[in-house]
């Protein structure tokens, strides 16, 4: 006598009888049953470690060269002084451009009033900057 065949587990989804394989459906615990289940991955770790060491290899290169081509704090006298000088560049510009005819009829006339304006508009630039920011440094050119 043969011993029964034990039936494949199904579940039905319809009213209509349509059956699907409960193992591959997900309803039934599978994975979390195993071993290694959460368990990062070793290629994933190996490429964790990796990208680590790269980061702390390119911050020792950067902070090596920022020791080499440190940036000096300029001090608030310098600060003052520099700040001082383009004012007194922005109004002599400015007295120039003041001094300048009305009735702008030639070329050279022109382009020096265009001059003029762009080094004011570069100096009121610079004097807002140095105004905006109380701390400073300079880069050291290499």
């Amino acid at each position: 006598m043969g011993v029964a065949k034990k039936p494949k587990p199904v579940y039905v989804d319809k009213r209509t009888g349509d059956k699907h394989d409960l193992e591959t459906s997900g309803l039934v615990p599978k994975y979390i049953n195993k071993k290694g289940y959460g368990v990062t991955p070793e290629y994933i770790r190996k490429r964790n470690e990796e990208v680590k060491k790269a980061q702390e290899e390119y911050d020792d290169y950067i902070q090596e060269n920022l020791r080499e081509a440190a940036m000096k704090r300029l001090s608030d006298e310098e600060r003052v002084a520099v700040l001082q000088g383009l004012k007194k560049n922005w109004e002599e510009v400015h007295k120039e451009f003041q001094s300048l005819s009305v009735f702008i009829d030639s070329i050279p006339k022109k382009i020096r009033k265009q001059k003029l304006e762009e080094e004011m508009k570069q100096l009121e630039h610079d004097i807002g900057v140095l105004e905006k920011h109380k701390i400073i440094y300079i880069a050291n050119k290499q």
